[in-house]
C-alpha cells in the first residue's frame, strides 16, 4: 500500500541534471493541474521526454493522496520505456520514501510458461479456458508453487519487487522460481503504486472491474495516464462492439446436450446458427447493413412470443437455466450461453440506438470463409467518458493527436473540475528535418496501374541510393504493399544493396519483433529496409533513433477501406458533431496514421531525418500535418533525379 507522503514536488523525482526545452515549465504546468484534480491533453513530438515528464509531475500528487498511476500503452515497447524512466527516478532518489516502485503486466497468453500455452497464438479466452482447466486439474506446476509460497495467494512479500520491473523481468523471474508470472502480477497489483499495462484492462469492461478489484482501489483513487491517446477513438468502438459467430452457436449446443436444458432453447440456438450458415451462402464480403428491429421480430415468431419485452424474459429464463445447470456444477468453462444471453439482452438494449450499427459480416481466411452477426459501437464516448469523469485525473498524451477532434470524440475537456490542453514546441533543429510532397503520385484507387507503381518504385529508388542505412517504408494498405512487390519493388531494393525486411499482419508479436531486431542490426551493414504499413505495429510506438531509420515514405494516404460500416460511422457522426462526420471518421484517422509513421526517424533531439509524402493529394492536407513537420514540408516536382539531388544536399552537408 503506498504511503502518503508530503512536501514532495516534481524536483524529488526527476532523474536527470537539466531539463531539456520547456520541459520544467510543463512538469510544473501538469503538477499544479493534476492537484486541482483536471484532465489534461499534452500534445507534445518526438524527443520531448513526455514519459519522464509525466511522471515526475504526477508521482508527488499521487504519493500524497494515496493515489495509484495506472500507466496505458499500446505496445509491449512502450511499456518498457515506462519501466525503464521509473528506474532511473528510483535509483535517483536518496530518500527510502521516494524510491517508487512500478511493474509492467501482460495478458494471461503472453506470460504463461506452462507447455500448453507457451508460444501459442491462441486468444484470450482460449487461453483463459486452458489455463481453468490446468489449473482445476491441478496440473499446472507454476501455479502450484505460487499458491504454497503466497500461502494461498494471502501474502505476496517473498514475491514482491521493491524496485520497477518490466514484463520480460518478472517472466525471467518466474522461469528461474519456477512461478506463474501472470498470476505473480496479480498478486503484486495491490502493493505497487504504478501500474503500466495495455489499454484493454481498463477500457474492456470485461476486464475493468476485475482488474480495479485485483487493484484493490476504486477508480477514483486512480490517476490514468494514457500513452498515443490517439488509439483509445478506435479501440474504444471496438471494445464496445459484440459479435455472435456459428461456431460459439455450436458450443452453445453441445453445452445444451450436456446439461440437458428443455428443448425451447435448442430450437433457439439451432435457428441462429443455420440462418447465418444460409446468409454465408448469400451474402458478399464484407458488411452487410440490417434491420435490427426485424431480427428481433424474427425471433420472436419463430419463438411463438408476442413482444421483444417477451423475448427479453425468455432470455431471463435461459439465464436462469444456465445458472443452475452451469454455474451449480462448478463448471466455469462453459460460458458461450452466458455470452449468448449477454449478446441478445445488448441487441435489445440497442436495436433502437443511432449510436450502433447492426450487420452481417462475411470475411475470408486462409482455407475458409467466415460470418458473423455483429452489433458495431459507433460512439467512444461510451467507454471513454466514464474513465475520464470518475479516475481521480486523467492525462492523455501523443505526439500527433488533434486537440479538438479528440476532444469532441472522447469527452476528456467534460470531467467537471476543468481541463488543460498543453501544446509542447518542437524540440528539433529545423536544418535537421527534410520534409517533402512528391508531385505526380497519386494513389487513388483509380490510378493504382501499372505505370503508376514503376513511377512510385523509380522515386523510392532515389531515396534509398541517398539515404545512409535504414529507411522506413509504410503504405497506406496491404493491397497498394502487394502491388509494389509485384511491380518490381523487390528486385529493386536489391539492386541498392540493401536488405528488405516485410511486415506481416499474421505475424506473433516475437516474431514481429525478431524481424525488427534484425531490421535494426542492418543499420550497421549496408542498410535494411522495412516494408509496412501505415496503422501497424511497425508505423507506430516503435522507435528507431538514429540510423535505425533515417528517412521514411509514407506512400499513399491511408483511408480506410470504404465500408457500409464506415459510411454508418460518418452518418452517425455528422448527427453527433455538427456535420464533422467526414472529417472526423474518415479524413483525421487517415491523417493520423501518416502522422504516427512520419515520427519514426526523428527520436531524438540530435536526430537527423528525412519524411518523404508519396502522394500529391497531401498538398490539400497540409493543414492536417504535424505542425512540427508541416513547417518544413517543401513540394517535390515530377522531374527525374529531383529527389536524388536533395536528398543529397540534404545527408552531406556538415553541420
Amino acid at each position: 500500500m503506498m504511503l502518503m507522503i508530503k512536501n514532495t514536488t516534481y524536483l524529488d523525482f526527476f532523474p536527470y541534471p537539466t531539463f531539456r526545452m520547456k520541459q520544467q515549465e510543463i512538469i510544473e504546468q501538469i503538477e499544479n493541474t493534476a492537484r486541482l484534480r483536471k484532465n489534461i491533453l499534452l500534445s507534445a513530438p518526438n524527443g520531448t521526454g513526455k514519459t519522464i515528464i509525466v511522471l515526475s509531475a504526477l508521482i508527488p500528487v499521487a504519493l500524497e493522496q494515496k493515489l495509484k498511476i495506472v500507466y496505458m500503452c499500446r505496445t509491449h515497447a512502450q511499456s518498457d520505456r515506462v519501466i525503464k524512466e521509473l528506474k532511473k527516478i528510483y535509483n535517483a532518489s536518496s530518500l527510502k520514501s521516494n524510491k517508487v516502485s512500478g511493474i509492467s503486466i501482460r495478458g494471461r497468453g503472453e506470460m504463461c510458461l506452462h507447455h500448453k500455452l507457451l508460444g501459442s497464438k491462441v486468444n484470450p479466452t482460449e487461453a483463459m479456458l486452458v489455463c481453468k482447466t490446468l489449473r482445476s486439474e491441478k496440473s499446472c506446476t507454476h501455479y502450484r508453487n505460487l499458491e504454497k509460497i503466497t500461502e494461498g495467494f494471502k501474502e505476496s512479500e517473498s514475491v514482491s519487487f521493491s524496485s520497477p520491473v518490466n514484463g520480460e523481468e518478472l517472466i525471467k523471474f518466474c522461469k528461474e522460481k519456477r512461478y506463474c508470472p501472470y498470476f505473480l502480477s496479480k498478486l503484486l497489483l495491490k502493493e505497487i503504486p504504478i501500474i503500466v499495462c495495455n489499454f484493454q484492462w481498463l477500457f474492456n469492461l470485461d476486464i475493468k472491474y476485475r482488474f480495479l478489484k485485483l487493484a484493490g482501489v476504486d477508480l477514483s483513487k486512480c490517476i490514468l495516464i494514457i500513452d498515443e491517446c490517439h488509439n483509445i477513438i478506435e479501440l474504444s468502438c471496438d471494445v464496445n462492439s459484440k459479435k455472435l459467430v456459428p461456431y460459439s452457436l455450436t458450443t452453445c449446443q453441445n453445452e445444451m446436450f450436456a446439461f440437458g436444458f428443455p428443448e425451447i432453447y435448442s430450437t433457439f440456438v439451432a435457428y441462429l446458427k443455420n440462418h447465418l450458415i444460409r446468409k454465408k451462402g448469400e451474402l458478399k464480403l464484407g458488411d452487410t447493413e440490417l434491420n435490427a428491429q426485424r431480427v428481433l421480430k424474427n425471433i420472436c415468431m419463430k419463438l411463438n412470443l408476442k413482444s421483444i419485452t417477451e423475448f427479453r424474459k425468455f432470455l431471463m429464463q435461459l439465464r436462469a437455466e444456465y445458472k443452475e445447470r452451469i454455474e451449480s456444477n462448478q463448471d466455469p468453462d462453459q460460458q458461450n450461453i452466458d455470452s449468448l444471453v449477454k449478446f441478445w439482452l445488448g441487441w435489445i438494449k440497442k436495436y433502437n440506438s443511432e449510436k450502433y450499427y447492426f450487420c452481417y459480416n462475411l470475411s475470408k481466411g486462409a482455407s475458409r470463409t467466415y460470418i458473423a452477426l455483429e452489433i458495431v459501437a459507433l460512439d467512444p464516448r461510451d467507454i471513454t467518458l466514464p474513465l475520464f469523469r470518475n479516475s481521480y485525473m486523467s492525462l492523455c498524451l501523443s505526439g500527433t493527436v488533434n486537440p479538438k477532434v479528440f476532444n469532441h470524440l472522447t469527452g476528456l475537456n467534460w470531467k467537471k473540475g476543468g481541463f488543460l490542453s498543453i501544446n509542447s514546441p518542437s524540440p528539433f533543429k529545423k536544418n535537421n528535418i527534410l520534409a517533402l510532397i512528391t508531385e505526380g503520385i497519386n494513389t487513388k484507387n483509380e490510378n493504382r496501374i501499372p505505370e503508376m507503381y514503376i513511377k512510385i518504385i523509380a522515386k523510392i529508388k532515389e531515396v534509398l541510393e541517398n539515404t545512409p542505412a535504414n529507411i522506413g517504408i509504410f503504405c497506406a494498405s496491404y493491397k497498394i504493399l502487394n502491388d509494389l512487390r509485384m511491380n518490381g519493388l523487390l528486385a529493386m531494393v536489391k539492386q541498392t544493396g540493401k536488405r528488405l525486411f516485410i511486415e506481416n499482419p499474421k505475424n506473433s508479436a516475437s516474431d514481429n519483433a525478431n524481424i525488427l531486431s534484425q531490421f535494426k542490426f542492418a543499420s550497421k551493414h549496408n542498410g535494411g529496409v522495412l516494408l509496412g504499413v501505415c496503422g501497424g505495429r511497425n508505423s507506430e510506438g516503435e522507435d528507431y533513433p538514429g540510423d535505425l531509420m533515417n528517412a521514411v515514405i509514407i506512400i499513399g494516404i491511408p483511408y480506410q477501406h470504404p465500408t457500409s460500416r464506415n459510411q454508418a460511422k460518418i452518418n452517425y457522426y455528422n448527427k453527433a458533431f455538427n456535420g464533422q462526420g467526414w472529417v472526423f471518421a474518415y479524413l483525421y484517422p487517415a491523417m493520423q496514421r501518416a502522422n504516427q509513421a512520419s515520427g519514426r526517424p526523428i527520436r531524438k533531439e540530435s536526430d537527423r531525418g528525412a519524411i518523404v509524402f508519396m502522394d500529391s493529394r497531401y498538398k490539400d492536407k497540409m493543414g492536417w500535418i504535424s505542425e512540427w513537420v508541416r513547417d518544413e514540408v517543401k513540394i517535390c516536382p515530377d522531374r527525374k533525379n529531383v529527389i536524388s539531388t536533395v536528398f543529397k544536399k540534404f545527408w552531406n552537408r556538415k553541420d
